[in-house]
């Protein structure tokens, strides 16, 4: 297998262990009716999403590096001859869309982290007591994005790469040379010569 296919493959299994985590710490999540009350205070049980959502921001973030570290400065690139293809315009997309999805998804995985991991917090309302627990569907909706981000970022670095292939492989232009011709019309009597014999000369 090509370098190409290995950082693809490498890219894509860290994105499906990324959203694998994701959606495993999406399933573990500390839920309301686990937790209890002692004493007026909130007690939740030990989950192991705090471990699972970090596993799969850290893959995400491993992806992404390889990815931009393989392809380098993107925008240094668009001096490049080829810059106003239609390769050129996807990648850009590609690149845009990764890392936007990225962000999304690592704030989302951290976020969720954080919250699912509180300790004896609660909030007294109307005299009640309400304990935090995170929303579903935060995990969920993280692991989607990192698929996504992983997805894209693979686009982009094929389509950057195929457009650099393409304009290795494109055709040199003729850089012009010397031809040699017949002349076009006859050559014209010297003066000196007779008209007979020259037009005899000239049909020999």
């Amino acid at each position: 297998m090509e370098k190409k296919g290995i950082l693809c493959f490498a890219v894509a299994l860290l994105g499906i262990i990324s959203a694998g985590a994701g959606f495993a710490a999406e399933v573990t999540r500390v839920k309301a009716s686990q937790v209890t009350l002692e004493l007026g205070e909130c007690v939740y049980p030990r989950s192991p999403a705090l471990v699972l959502s970090l596993i799969s921001a850290a893959t995400l973030l491993m992806g992404q590096i390889i990815i931009n570290f393989s392809t380098g400065c993107f925008c240094c690139k668009r001096n490049n001859a080829q810059s106003h293809s239609s390769n050129w315009t996807k990648a850009l997309c590609f690149y845009i869309v990764s890392w936007i999805t990225f962000m999304t998804a690592v704030g989302l995985l951290l976020t969720g982290a954080a919250l699912n991991d509180r300790r004896g917090e609660q909030v007294y309302k109307d005299g009640g007591i309400y304990c935090y627990v995170i929303k579903p569907g935060v995990f969920a909706v993280g692991a989607v994005l990192s698929a996504l981000s992983s997805i894209f970022g693979v686009f982009y670095y094929q389509t950057l790469n195929s457009k650099a292939k393409d304009a290795s492989n494109a055709p040199i232009p003729s850089q012009g040379g010397i031809v040699m011709a017949q002349p076009q019309f006859p050559s014209e009597n010297p003066g000196f010569v007779n008209g007979d014999a020259y037009n005899k000369r000239q049909v020999n």
